[in-house]
């Protein structure tokens, strides 16, 4: 299964997914978080307001027996 991003824009509850851009493709985790963050966030945006964004990736070994408690928040 190819990785995909699902995005949800919470004013109109519209989605649609994406396909994992090429920058980003070894990225998981709180790693991947933040470049999404890092690259379509305005610094000087408000925490609260509409440009914001809420960012939730799982890590490389979530859901195995390896790291069994590596997705908890």
């Amino acid at each position: 299964m190819a990785k995909q991003i699902l995005r949800v824009n919470m004013t109109d509850l519209s989605f649609q997914y994406e396909k994992v851009p090429k920058k980003w493709a070894k990225w998981a985790g709180r790693g991947l978080t933040s470049a999404i963050v890092a690259d379509e966030v305005e610094p000087t945006c408000h925490p609260l307001g509409p440009n914001n964004k809420l960012v939730i990736a799982p890590g490389w070994v979530s859901g195995t027996p390896a790291a069994p408690s590596s997705g908890r928040t």
